[in-house]
């Protein structure tokens, strides 16, 4: 494999729209689950969804960052200031500590890796790059909400990120956040 990453910008919206287009469990939420807040979601559409999210990468700052072999996109994390991800920091798991610089504070809230590229390490190096990215935009911090991963995982169950691919990234575990989950940070 030849990676590349990418924030993702107007100049990629293609690739991201032939990324989330290529699975079913991307093609519905279109990365808006944790950007929008409540009951919200319901008045959505995928349509609506997909401009959004669009809308978010084509108007800036970038949503994420994109992975690439070669010319194809293959993969995708959602990184970006916990402001921006008001359903992330209302969620009993994922929540910041309480007064937390929510601007300063980033989150790497929803991976996706497409089927050709799963088990071969590329959500560590989406997490990596991701934490590049958002220190060198003044992170302090970065945070996810991991899963541990049972013997056999679901289609999307690791759409929060698995907890043994964010210790190769180097995140530390903060605290258990239910039985599956592991809330845990970043620093750079």
């Amino acid at each position: 494999m030849s990676l590349a990453f990418h924030p993702l910008t107007a100049a990629q919206w293609k690739d991201a729209e032939r990324l989330f287009e290529s699975a079913s469990a991307t093609r519905n939420c279109w990365c808006m689950w944790w950007r929008i807040e409540g009951n919200a979601w319901r008045d959505t559409t995928k349509a609506s969804r997909k401009a959004a999210f669009r809308d978010a990468a084509t108007a800036g700052p970038p949503p994420g960052i994109l992975a690439y072999d070669g010319d194809a996109p293959v993969g995708w994390v959602q990184a970006t200031p916990r402001g921006a991800i008001p359903r992330f920091n209302a969620g009993r798991i994922s929540k910041p500590d309480r007064g937390a610089d929510l601007e300063r504070v980033w989150a790497l809230s929803c991976f996706f890796t497409a089927p050709s590229h799963r088990r071969q390490g590329l959500m560590t190096d989406l997490a990596r790059a991701a934490c590049a990215f958002a220190a060198a935009r003044g992170a302090t911090v970065v945070e996810a909400a991991p899963i541990r991963p049972k013997p056999e995982l679901q289609w999307s169950d690791g759409y929060v990120g698995l907890v043994p691919a964010l210790e190769r990234a180097g995140f530390e575990a903060v605290e258990p956040r239910g039985k599956v989950r592991l809330f845990m940070r970043w620093r750079p």
